[in-house]
């Protein structure tokens, strides 16, 4: 008998603690006064008026907050350096790829040139559609992934062309900073003509800058891939 006046009696009390709970939050929301102005709406007030791009999220990553985006792509790329030069000093990479599927080279060959087109979609849409040149850039390092899958160690990889993507890419950011800074008197200020908010040729330097950041990423991740599933063996350096 007490186990059960025990039981009964937690569970009033329990039953009363979620009642008071409960009327305390109606009571919060039902007294909560309407923000007319928060930071989302300045944000797409000076978004309206300072870039023409139907995608806030952009204006957001790539202008109002630009220098951050440049220090992560810095960040990306010594992430990877520091990722190769661990791999390169291991002593045996054992090679982990070993498919000889026909159906799988001739699919991957025809999917190479789509997934890249796609991948190149988001990044020239980016600010007009979710989407931009991290997402684009990781789409387009994936093509290079199903390539190495399906070819394994006979995929060669041209690393001129990286190297040469993911240093002008890196110094193009830069160079459109300094460009907006002399013209605008700020860091990646807007030196270009805004166009029509929802077309393709809008934004400024918005589509400049992301087409930028999706080609470093796109030839930074496609490096790490290669790093990682590459077959290398230091007795034959």
């Amino acid at each position: 008998m007490n186990l059960k006046k025990t039981i009964k009696l937690k569970t009033l009390l329990s039953a009363l603690l979620v009642s008071f709970l409960t009327l305390t939050l109606l009571g919060v929301i039902t007294h909560v006064t309407d923000v007319h102005l928060t930071l989302g709406d300045q944000l797409l007030d000076l978004n309206r008026d300072k870039t023409q791009s139907a995608n806030a999220v952009t204006s957001v990553v790539t202008y109002f907050r630009g220098l951050d985006t440049l220090g992560e792509v810095t960040i990306l790329f010594l992430s990877i350096f520091g990722i190769g030069i661990g791999i390169n000093r291991s002593d045996q990479m054992h090679t982990i790829l070993h498919y000889d599927n026909p159906l799988l080279k001739i699919g991957a060959k025809v999917l190479f040139p789509v997934i890249i087109l796609f991948g190149a979609y988001i990044i020239l849409h980016g600010h007009l559609s979710p989407g931009g040149g991290f997402q684009g850039g990781v789409v387009i390092a994936s093509a290079f992934l199903l390539m190495f899958l399906a070819e394994g160690d006979a995929y060669d990889l041209d690393h001129r062309i990286m190297t040469l993507f993911e240093s002008l890419s890196g110094a193009g950011f830069v160079l459109v900073g300094l460009l907006g800074a002399a013209l605008g008197g700020l860091f990646l200020s807007n030196p270009l003509p805004l166009g029509t908010l929802g077309r393709l040729f809008s934004g400024g330097i918005l589509p400049v800058i992301y087409l930028f950041v999706g080609l470093k990423v796109a030839s930074e991740i496609t490096l790490l891939i290669e790093y990682f599933i590459r077959t290398r063996d230091a007795r034959d350096a």
